[in-house]
């Protein structure tokens, strides 16, 4: 049975090694995901102890007979001053290994994810996905989300060669 249970110390690095994956899995939609040497250590030091360590972070892992199967990063975001977005709930990642997905534990790890939300009263939840990762985008819109903003890339690249802009 799928326990989800919040992160600690000793799930690093098996949370590592699913960002590894993670990000292998999504070097095939665009290669910009294509992971540096050695990008564990980073991840963990950098970006995943901070969520760890946060009053506003919570990091989450799926557990089946002892093993890290998948993990959620999420956090509370205090942006935009001036407009009505204000407070709100960020879900930065959520990885599921491999032979894992589509069995429900994603649904499980998000409905624990919301209850932490709304124990912090949020009433507004984003996430952000590749729009290539039709998995993903579909994951999520079976959890209500809906489109609200783009983001937009230029490869500088292409100019510097060409030097056209």
């Amino acid at each position: 049975m799928i326990e989800i249970i919040r992160a600690e110390e000793k799930h690093v690095a098996a949370i590592g090694q699913l960002y590894l994956e993670f990000i292998k899995f999504h070097e095939d939609i665009d290669p910009i995901w294509s992971p540096i040497d050695n990008p564990i250590p980073g991840m963990t030091e950098n970006h995943l102890r901070r969520f760890m360590k946060s009053d506003d972070g919570l990091v989450l892992v799926a557990i089946d007979k002892k093993q890290v199967v998948g993990y959620s990063l999420s956090e509370i975001k205090r942006i935009t001053p001036g407009s009505k977005r204000g407070k709100y709930g960020y879900v930065d990642t959520m990885s599921i290994t491999a032979g894992y997905r589509r069995t429900g534990i994603g649904e499980k790890m998000f409905t624990e994810i919301i209850k932490w939300f709304q124990s912090n009263d949020i009433d507004r939840v984003e996430v952000q996905t590749a729009s290539q990762s039709l998995g993903a985008n579909s994951f999520w819109q079976k959890q209500g989300f809906t489109i609200f903003q783009h983001n937009l890339y230029k490869n500088l690249e292409s100019i510097r060669n060409t030097g056209k802009s």
